[in-house]
């Protein structure tokens, strides 16, 4: 039996959580200086931190600003100069009102404000969004804050003769192809800044979810619902096949045919996964030879 384990409901609770955890690193790109650092938040600056929630009147829908408590650890997020204000810090909140438990988000301050300078610069106040509402799957979800089933048990069937997440796969695979045609009517092209997400999601679900089904399709393992909706996917791809050439995309029918291949070819015994690198040697011992 699985325990499920109790979320923090206090601030002490929720301190003793995350001083039981490594704390995070900062991804930055080599050559990047940050003006400031990320913070651990004293006593004093978690108060300054649910004064301003007050002040701002900062809340979930259904919550008010006494329905939070803070996480210690302060990111800072001014580094991202295209899109932050250089002094911008991100301070985690997690709400406490009863049946909102699950729901997190943040707010964004200056580090004027945590240092305690009342003269400090302002950040534009942001919507309490919810981390989860900006998780890359959660459209598909069937709650707000995450799937209702997860794990193994999202992939059991609902009978014993059907393929698991099939319903999903098809989902995904549609929910790309629609990002895929939106970005083409946009006339952007391959403008990175807007093609980067759709082509990189488009690509992820055609090298797993798209050979997946056709695998399941090849062993006639698919009920005629899954085939038919599968079948209506790949007519919408082949209609889309010259906004797929024209944004550099992959199309389905050659990545199915070399995904077939690959699985006859396991299934025979014949396949072998190619290793580009044998025993690579550490450049140490390499470098004399050079």
């Amino acid at each position: 039996m699985t325990l499920k384990k109790s979320r923090p409901r206090t601030q002490a609770e929720l301190d003793a959580y995350i001083a039981a955890r490594p704390r995070p690193a900062r991804n930055t790109f080599a050559g990047m200086y940050p003006l400031h650092e990320d913070l651990e938040l004293s006593d004093a600056q978690v108060q300054i931190v649910l004064d301003y929630l007050k002040e701002v009147d900062f809340h979930l829908p259904g919550a008010t600003a006494d329905d939070f408590i803070v996480v210690r650890w302060a990111r800072y997020t001014g580094f991202q100069f295209l899109q932050e204000p250089l002094e911008a810090y991100a301070v985690g909140l997690r709400c406490t009102r009863p049946g909102m438990q699950d729901q997190h988000t943040f707010i964004r301050m200056s580090w004027g404000q945590l240092m305690g300078d009342s003269e400090a610069v302002r950040l534009p106040v942001n919507e309490p969004v919810l981390a989860s509402d900006m998780m890359t799957l959660a459209r598909y979800r069937d709650t707000r804050t995450g799937p209702s089933r997860t794990g193994v048990d999202a992939y059991t069937a609902a009978a014993d003769d059907e393929v698991p997440g099939v319903d999903f796969d098809l989902k995904l695979l549609n929910g790309a192809l629609d990002d895929v045609l939106e970005q083409y009517r946009t006339g952007k092209g391959r403008d990175i800044n807007s093609w980067w997400n759709p082509a990189l999601d488009w690509g992820v679900a055609l090298a797993g979810r798209y050979p997946r089904l056709k695998y399941f399709e090849s062993k006639g393992r698919l009920d005629e619902r899954a085939s038919a909706a599968l079948g209506s996917f790949e007519a919408r791809a082949a209609q889309a096949e010259i906004a797929l050439q024209e944004l550099g995309l992959a199309s389905p029918a050659p990545v199915a045919a070399a995904a077939l291949k690959q699985a006859e070819k396991a299934q025979s015994g014949k396949f072998f996964r190619r290793h580009r690198i044998r025993n690579p040697q550490p450049l140490t011992e390499s470098g004399s030879e050079n």
